[in-house]
């Protein structure tokens, strides 16, 4: 029977990619809170190193690995890095992503290189990290593999009318939604669960182009049956339960945190 303590991940190692701002931070300090050493990755210097340190001021050990997602060789030494500081991986949250802005007003004017950037880092990122954090999973026979999608993966929340074009983004987030559940089906015989959330509108650094619009903002907060949108903090409860023995029996899955924009 189910208890509190299910949700306990004292002793788990992690990983948290993008952790230094917005839903990756929350996430990263979330986790130690519940008791994980988290390993924090990103190319943010200075702020992945910050997040350590509050890490390291919760009694957790932590450590910063510089890592391009886009980049395979980056993703392999990031992971070998994490592997040889903590000797194991039990919870990983591939989460790095990219918005490149809002002034692509259609997919005509969309850049070859904006389409391939945004695929690189949100999609095959996501896959890149995946492969290698399996590898080392498979022998342990455990680990759960978090990924961050987005309602973008189940809608097209593409607003050409404000000025922004969301097309590529849009189709790497849907990837990762349905990565998720192939990957999952993949590893069941190791014991590693993959799962993925999809935040809805969150206030974030990589928001921050969309927040500077004030139409495109009471547009979204207009959809959102909570007429809000979220805070980082707000994603956190659902990643340390997919992370914890309370969701045992829970893989394949999208975890929604959108405050109901899907619902309409």
């Amino acid at each position: 029977m189910a208890d509190v303590r299910m949700f306990d991940l004292t002793g788990k190692k992690a990983l948290v990619t993008g952790a230094s701002g917005g839903i990756g931070k929350a996430c990263a300090l979330g986790l130690a809170r519940a008791g994980a050493d988290v390993a924090v990755v990103d190319v943010k210097l200075a702020d992945g190193k910050a997040t350590v340190k509050e890490i390291e001021a919760l009694g957790r050990r932590s450590l910063f690995v510089e890592c391009d997602v886009a980049s395979v060789e980056q993703v392999e030494h990031m992971v070998k890095k994490v592997m040889e500081a903590f000797q194991r991986i039990d919870i990983a949250m591939n989460n790095a992503g990219i918005i490149r802005g809002t002034a692509i007003p259609t997919v005509h004017e969309e850049s070859l290189e904006h389409w391939d950037t945004t695929l690189a880092v949100n999609l095959s990122g996501v896959f890149y990290c995946c492969r290698e954090e399996a590898k080392y999973m498979i022998p342990q026979k455990s680990g759960s593999i978090i990924n961050t999608a987005s309602i973008s993966a189940s809608i097209a929340n593409n607003f050409p009318q404000f000025g922004g074009g969301w097309v590529a983004y849009c189709t790497a987030k849907a990837g990762v939604k349905h990565m998720t559940k192939a990957l999952a089906t993949e590893l069941v015989p190791y014991n590693i669960r993959v799962n993925c959330i999809s935040p809805g509108y969150v206030i974030s650094p990589m928001s921050a182009a969309t927040q500077k619009d004030p139409v495109l903002v009471k547009h979204e907060e207009l959809h959102t049956p909570m007429h809000r949108q979220a805070v980082p903090e707000e994603m956190v409860g659902g990643v340390i339960y997919l992370a914890s023995d309370c969701a045992s029996y829970t893989t394949g899955h999208d975890l929604v945190m959108d405050g109901g924009y899907l619902c309409w």
